[in-house]
């Protein structure tokens, strides 16, 4: 039987008791065969087909980002517009009029990352700033945080809308004082304009995934969570599987009720193997909180009352929701606001009823009341935070936020202390920066990028960071007996680090030296 010998290595295995080896062997099965001291392990096996020496470096188990839009990173890094960063309208349409003269053969010109509270502005652009650079093809930029969309008059056109059509539930079509409209479409209304926008391909889904998986073994995530499919992306998921393709093991979620139509997406079949599963759905039950669309319990700063979007009703929810829980699917639901978190316990509740044995989730968790944590323990959930928003989306927090609310938003620690399983991710592309190591720095020290501090009480620990985006995640992906820990039986996904994390006052600077999946060398760091 092959046998690989890693030895001296500072390995950190994440079990319960933290515990560390400096030598693991893995078997031809690509799983750890045997962890702990070289000496005890040359005495178990006596020999070995290939031996490395990691000349002390630390050893920690793959990450999983337990939230992540892989086939939008892709997409970004292939064949569409990043202007997250960009600080005025004036840059976003010198970018702008610059990708579409190097893209004369798109029929849609495609941009994501627009934040307007670090736009000199401080607005969205609107349709009359995007006719003005391109006006003879469609143009659809989303916001940052993806629950927002800026069209052109051709896009507008093209997908039959005008100031008489009627606003999707969950949704807004923004207009201006005389009725016209502005090009802005929120949460649900999103899809009026994308279900025109043609289907992508199997080969354009594959370079996307692939060129996204490439990026993310760079980062040491070696498993991921995609939590948004349509059909046509699940079909191209199990296609790339397959034949063999994936390189980061992904648990992708079907959706349920995509944006702009009441129409409920078909439920796929139930789908297992050693690199994909699709075993969850995805429901959206408000909008997002930098974009002021999360259904809270109290109004937006500055407002005459807005509290956000419900993006679904209890009846409809509870009723899709129910269908795929009687076929063996779990229930992930997008929920931040407290409006939105107390409706999806709701629903949960009682599909729990129904299947006790289901573990469900809620992404993102912007807060928590007292009620919700009896619900989190008593259902055994999960809940799959992003701390990066803070680093990234500070300004926007402190511009629409209540002053009491910025002290417990994505409450890491409460979640922690009352024994729920947390699941770090980033959401990305929402956040440009989905460095694992930026998001755990920020989990422990609540910073933004400028060092304000948001909710300094909800900080956590180094170990507790790392657990989370190792076995917490891994427990969300209800797989956390192959996978999360280094220990025997377990996938030997592992990657070396450039420095010790435990040894640093900030770990930002922590990188990927070398990423391992299935004890195979995947990314080395020139």
């Amino acid at each position: 039987m092959l046998l690989i010998l890693i030895h001296n290595a500072n390995i950190i295995t994440m079990n319960s008791a933290f515990a560390k080896a400096d030598s693991m062997v893995i078997n031809h099965l690509g799983k750890i065969e045997a962890i702990g001291t070289e000496s005890e392990l040359r005495n178990q096996f006596g020999s070995f087909s290939k031996e490395f020496d990691f000349n002390g470096q630390t050893v920690v188990p793959g990450l999983n980002d337990a939230h992540i839009h892989v086939w939008k990173i892709g997409h970004l890094r292939t064949n569409m517009l990043d202007v997250r960063g960009v600080k005025s309208i004036a840059e976003f349409k010198r970018l702008l009029k610059e990708f579409a003269e190097k893209n004369p053969n798109s029929e849609w010109i495609m941009a994501r990352g627009i934040n307007e509270m670090v736009l000199e502005e401080k607005r969205l652009p609107t349709k009359e700033d995007l006719d003005e650079i391109i006006s003879d093809r469609p143009v659809f930029v989303i916001r940052t945080c993806a629950h927002i969309g800026i069209a052109n008059s051709k896009a507008i056109a093209i997908s039959e809308v005008d100031e008489a059509t009627e606003v999707p539930f969950g949704g807004e079509i923004r207009k201006n004082q005389d009725g016209s409209l502005q090009g802005i479409f929120t949460e649900r209304a999103l899809g009026l304009i994308m279900n025109n926008i043609p289907p992508f391909t199997f080969e354009e889904y594959k370079n996307m995934i692939l060129e996204a998986h490439k990026y993310l073994l760079s980062l040491g995530i070696t498993s991921a969570t995609d939590p948004a499919a349509n059909t046509e992306l699940l079909a191209a998921y199990i296609k790339l599987d397959q034949e063999g393709l994936l390189k980061v093991r992904m648990n992708v979620f079907p959706l349920r009720i995509p944006d702009g139509s009441d129409e409920i997406q078909v439920l796929p079949e139930l789908y297992e193997s050693e690199f994909l599963q699709i075993k969850t759905v995805k429901f959206f039950s408000d909008g997002g909180l930098s974009s002021a669309t999360a259904a809270l319990n109290v109004p937006y700063k500055n407002t005459d009352g807005y509290k956000g979007v419900l993006r679904l009703d209890y009846e409809k929810f509870y009723q899709t929701a129910k269908e795929a829980v009687e076929k063996g699917f779990s229930v992930a639901t997008h929920a931040i606001g407290h409006q939105a978190v107390d409706l999806t316990l709701k629903v949960y509740r009682d599909l729990f009823q129904i299947d006790n044995t289901l573990k469900h989730r809620i992404e993102h968790v912007g807060f928590l009341s007292n009620e919700n944590i009896k619900d989190f323990k008593h259902m055994n959930m999960t809940a799959a935070m992003q701390p990066i928003f803070i680093y990234e989306l500070a300004n926007n927090f402190k511009s629409t936020l209540p002053d009491e609310l910025l002290d417990v938003v994505y409450p890491c620690k409460t979640v922690l202390d009352n024994g729920i399983n947390l699941a770090l991710s980033t959401d990305g592309p929402v956040v440009k920066e989905i460095n694992p190591w930026v998001n755990m720095e920020t989990a422990v020290t609540r910073k933004a990028m400028d060092g304000f501090v948001i909710g300094e009480s909800q900080k956590i620990t180094l170990e507790q960071a790392l657990r989370a985006y190792t076995v917490g995640s891994a427990i969300a992906d209800n797989l956390e007996n192959i996978k999360g820990s280094l220990s025997a039986g377990k996938y030997a996904d592992f990657i070396v680090l450039n420095k010790n994390p435990f040894k640093l006052d900030d770990v930002s600077t922590v990188e990927a030296n070398e990423t391992w999946v299935n004890g195979e060398l995947k990314y080395k760091k020139v």
